[in-house]
């Protein structure tokens, strides 16, 4: 069982990231939260996706949640790849971004109101 607990340590270390790779140095803290954040609302989207199926009678909010927390990562990986909106990045670099975070909202409002 120890060898799992240390598995799983190692996998939350990986994610964390290391305040030495943040890119923008005038707000690190600001940067560092939100990568939190971030990787947070992905490990909560992926363990909700995988509880609704296991839940016939909710999975339609289970996945709806999933979707929001889906949306709110998109988010916070915009405000980062942007600078919180002071740096333009090429629209080639954010289509991924334009489209499923938008979708994800749609989706999501799509499994709640089910």
């Amino acid at each position: 069982m120890s060898d799992f607990l240390e598995e799983i340590e190692h996998i939350v270390d990986v994610t964390i990231p290391d305040k030495d790779e943040l890119i923008h140095e005038e707000h690190p803290k600001l940067d560092y939260a939100m990568l939190i954040a971030r990787n947070c609302l992905v490990g909560v989207a992926a363990v909700l996706f995988i509880l609704s199926l296991f839940f016939d009678d909710i999975y339609h909010i289970l996945k709806g949640v999933a979707y929001f927390c889906g949306t709110g990562a998109y988010v916070f990986e915009c405000l980062l790849l942007t600078d919180c909106f002071k740096t333009k990045v090429p629209h080639k670099e954010m289509f991924m971004i334009y489209c499923l975070g938008p979708l994800y909202l749609i989706m999501g409002l799509g499994y709640i109101l089910k």
